[in-house]
């Protein structure tokens, strides 16, 4: 996750205020991750463990701020031009089975995933 302690970010922050200035696009943005993550692999070095802890954070990353930033803009994205028709018939599927359960219900045993 990104949210170091105090003393890392001070210590990381005048960094990556410097790369910010220098970032032009995408495609920078995508450079810089891209060298950042193979120099990591350099010094880490290269076996399928560091790899894989690499892979993980980026997918991490990538995550976070879908959850942070993607999903605001998507609700905002429905309330300014609509649902899909589709999505917006499941929520309302789900919300009914939802409403239909008592109040001390218990998890379906017969679903493996619950």
């Amino acid at each position: 996750m990104p949210y170091v302690n105090e003393p890392t970010r001070e210590a990381l922050d005048p960094f990556v205020r410097e790369l910010f200035t220098r970032i032009e696009g995408v495609g920078d943005l995508n450079y810089v991750i891209t060298r950042l993550v193979m120099h990591h692999l350099l010094v880490q070095g290269v076996n399928y463990e560091d790899i894989n802890a690499s892979l993980g954070v980026l997918v991490a990353s990538m995550l976070e701020i879908y959850r942070r930033v993607g999903a605001s803009y998507e609700t905002l994205k429905i309330f300014q031009n609509g649902d899909v028709p589709e999505y917006a018939e499941l929520d309302n599927l789900i919300k009914k089975i939802q409403r239909t359960l008592p109040t001390t219900h218990v998890a379906d045993a017969t679903q493996v995933h619950g």
